[in-house]
Order: structure tokens, then sequence, then C-alpha cells
């Protein structure tokens, strides 16, 4: 017999295959490995490279405009709680002894666009 059964306690499992086609099977696994490790490899470096690229070559600039100042006119004797900024517009949140109010200012000349006066009921 040129092949071992699965009775002869060899140790080897029979396949179907001889050391020619076996060989050749593992020669193809091999390629097939080697082709997709590479072009995962090229990929990889691509990505990279266009994040690396995007940074060194963006356009923003980190002062978009010219520069300003203004003043927010707010009632006197209150407390600010909490601001908040979106775009040109600064949203202001006061508390005084009519209790919370919020004001609204375009950011850039501190000109007021609204005031909203919150009241619990």
């Amino acid at each position: 017999m040129t092949g071992s059964s699965m009775n002869d306690g060899g140790g080897e499992r029979p396949t179907g295959l001889d050391e020619a086609e076996l060989a050749a099977m593992q020669a193809k696994v091999r390629r097939f490995v080697i082709v997709s490790l590479g072009t995962l490899g090229v990929g990889l470096l691509a990505v990279l490279s266009a994040l690396v690229w995007r940074s060194v070559n963006s356009d923003a600039d980190p002062a978009s405009g010219p520069a300003f100042a203004a003043v927010a006119d707010l009632p006197a004797g209150v407390t600010i709680v909490d601001q908040d900024i979106d775009g040109d517009r600064l949203l202001v949140t006061v508390e005084g002894p009519e209790g919370r109010t919020l004001h609204l200012f375009q950011l850039t000349t501190g000109r007021p666009l609204g005031t909203v006066r919150l009241i619990a009921r």
C-alpha cells in the first residue's frame, strides 16, 4: 500500500493528493497570500500618503477674516451663566433679579439681535 490508512496509527491522514499536487496547491495558496498582502500594503500606503498630503497642503488659513473688537452690552448686576458661539452669533445666558435671560449678539459687531426672558410657571 502506498498511502497510510486511518487505522494503521501512522499519524498521517489520507488526503487523496500526491506530493506534486499538494506542493502545487501550497504554491497557489502562497501566491494568493502574497498578492493579497501586497495589495493591502499598497492600499494602506495610498491612504497614509493621502492623509499626509492633505495635512501638508491644507489651504485653510487659521484666521479667515480680519481681526475685530466688539462690545456686547449686558444689564448691570447680572451674572453670566453660559455662552455659546455659532458662526457669527454669540448667545449669552445671564442670571439676574428678573430670572434667566438669553441675549443673542452678532459676534463681529456686538449688535444685539434679540433677547429671550425665561419664566418658570
